[in-house]
């Protein structure tokens, strides 16, 4: 019996720390990202920052931060589901049945959010091309006094 709970507390600390290592590369990315674009705006008579123009490359780079954003801040919020669904998979490994594995259920809650980050992507070409977008990505700053 001992051997059995220290498996389950290995698969429960294997699962933990992937899932913690996966959204904290994501954190990290978006981190650098935000200290980049810091950076450039402390450059003294640098202009202000413009939205691009969109083309493959800009869509596919604000869908990779969608994308990448979504995965940071979501994957947390999975963690006791992904441990429920490993004890239901091991439990019916046990008995016998077959099960989509772990990897398989939290790979699909990703995908789901991956997907969703395609509707922000297109939203936010939407709402450039409809030019209630600033530069900071605010609609209508002059609503909220940020002049």
């Amino acid at each position: 019996m001992i051997a059995g709970g220290s498996i389950r507390r290995f698969d429960t600390l294997v699962i933990l720390m992937s899932l913690a290592g996966v959204a904290l590369l994501a954190w990290w990315y978006l981190y650098t990202m935000a200290a980049d674009m810091a950076s450039m705006a402390a450059i003294p008579d640098m202009p202000t920052m413009a939205i691009s123009d969109w083309d493959r490359r800009y869509a596919a780079m604000m869908f990779l931060m969608w994308s990448v954003m979504m995965v940071g801040m979501m994957l947390p919020s999975v963690t006791p589901a992904v441990l429920i669904y490993h004890a239901v998979a091991k439990k019916a490994k046990k008995d016998g049945n077959t099960i989509t594995p772990t990897w398989v259920f939290t790979a699909g809650y990703l995908l789901i959010w991956i997907l969703f980050s395609v509707l922000a992507t297109t939203a936010q070409w939407g709402l450039d091309q409809a030019a209630l977008l600033s530069p900071a990505l605010i609609a209508y700053p002059e609503l909220l006094h940020l002049r």
